[in-house]
């Protein structure tokens, strides 16, 4: 009897596999080097198991390229390292890594801007053929692919602010302002949001409050 296999799928988010291809460029660059001497420049003995599947996840990425037995750092890995957190062309390239592996285009065509419970997705991925654990691995990545590219969304840097900008009440918008040890927290809004508004801003919000409490040191 042959063993039940899953359709392929990156098996890292995009943040994870960011960091580890940034491990390789910083030993060497974009210097082609043989698939084996990758897999410890990525921490691992050698070719096995789990080095093949995070080089895998870089492929689908398109963060790792190259043929037979040679790999690189691709170009488009050099825009997401090169580049700041926050600034267009990291973010261009986050997006464009993002939306390289078949299994997330397709969640991302059918959960638009994430909606969706974690229940109804792991339903469509078992559907489709995944069996539960690697149903459970699929949706965490995707999960955590979209929260990398909110957050590097919402820590982007500010346009050149106008000289006068209009307040609030003049333009339908509505502030609150919440005072802060180290200063204050503005957030400025319509007054009316349709309801996938609403939801699209607590995603957003989660997000932010999840970095906010990494860099504060909390659980």
């Amino acid at each position: 009897m042959s063993r039940s296999r899953s359709p392929n799928y990156p098996q890292l988010s995009l943040k994870d596999a960011v960091n580890r291809v940034t491990d390789v460029y910083k030993s060497d660059c974009q210097t082609e080097l043989p698939r084996d001497l990758v897999a410890e420049r990525l921490g691992y003995s050698g070719l096995n198991g789990k080095s093949l599947a995070v080089l895998g996840a870089l492929g689908k990425y398109g963060l790792m390229e190259g043929r037979g037995d040679a790999l690189r750092v691709s170009d488009l890995a050099l825009r997401i390292i090169a580049h700041p957190p926050g600034s267009p062309e990291r973010a261009a390239a986050l997006s464009d890594a993002a939306t390289r592996p078949d299994l997330f285009r397709d969640l991302d065509q059918r959960f638009s801007g994430g909606r969706g419970s974690d229940a109804a997705i792991r339903a469509f991925l078992l559907t489709q053929g995944f069996i539960p654990p690697a149903a459970e691995t699929a949706l965490r990545a995707w999960r955590d692919t979209q929260a990398m590219l909110g957050a590097e969304t919402l820590i982007g840097p500010p346009e050149t602010e106008p000289e006068l900008p209009p307040k609030p009440d003049e333009i339908g918008l509505r502030r609150a302002v919440f005072g802060l040890a180290e200063g204050e927290v503005v957030i400025t809004a319509p007054v009316f949001l349709s309801p996938e508004s609403v939801n699209d801003l607590q995603d957003y919000l989660d997000v932010f409050m999840k970095r906010a409490r990494r860099e504060a040191g909390l659980a």
